[in-house]
């Protein structure tokens, strides 16, 4: 667990809890219920349209405990108190697939725009290049083409964009392009 505070140059920062999912985390399944809802509530570049349910939150999180006990999941989680503000992850993706860690982030809203997806993204790729098995040796990850400052924090990352795949998300009752990009592991 780490504590770091994050904010705009001229604002009070924020302080935050920075830790790794674990079993201690069922007993949040309110506040990852809450979280995601408030994403599904602003309608955000996320892949979800539905709210979920604490029950269906809770099987979502022993899920992602199961696959980080396994190895074939790294989850970090950022708390502003007890209020889940982000998550990220890499997953091994399976099959012939299984050299690839596929990547995802959401960050509540009031809390973007202040640097912990940038820190958040660079600690959860140092843990997936030495935890997960087997080792990954891609990274990839899907962003919607409208979604320009997580393209811009994907790019500085160094992903590269691969392939448009037109018409491919529902946002906003548009259908949009949406990128696939990747990042060799070093």
């Amino acid at each position: 667990m780490i504590t770091k505070t994050f904010g705009e140059p001229g604002r009070p920062g924020k302080k935050l809890i920075i830790e790794s999912l674990g079993p201690k985390e069922l007993k949040y399944a309110k506040e990852y219920t809450d979280f995601i809802n408030s994403l599904i509530a602003e309608n955000a570049k996320i892949l979800m349209n539905r709210k979920q349910t604490v029950k269906e939150e809770t099987e979502f999180v022993k899920g992602a405990i199961k696959k980080t006990k396994e190895k074939k999941k790294i989850y970090l989680i950022a708390k502003d108190g007890k209020k889940v503000v982000a998550n990220t992850s890499f997953e091994v993706m399976a099959y012939k697939q299984n050299h690839i860690a596929r990547f995802g982030i959401a960050i509540r809203n009031g809390y973007r725009g202040m640097g912990l997806g940038n820190y958040m993204m660079t600690e959860v790729m140092k843990l997936a290049k030495t935890r997960l098995k087997p080792t990954p040796k891609l990274f990839r990850l899907e962003v919607l083409e409208n979604n320009k400052p997580a393209i811009a924090l994907y790019k500085k990352m160094g992903f590269k964009i691969v392939a448009k795949l037109p018409k491919h998300i529902q946002d906003k009752g548009k259908l949009v392009a949406e990128y696939v990009m990747i990042k060799d592991v070093k």
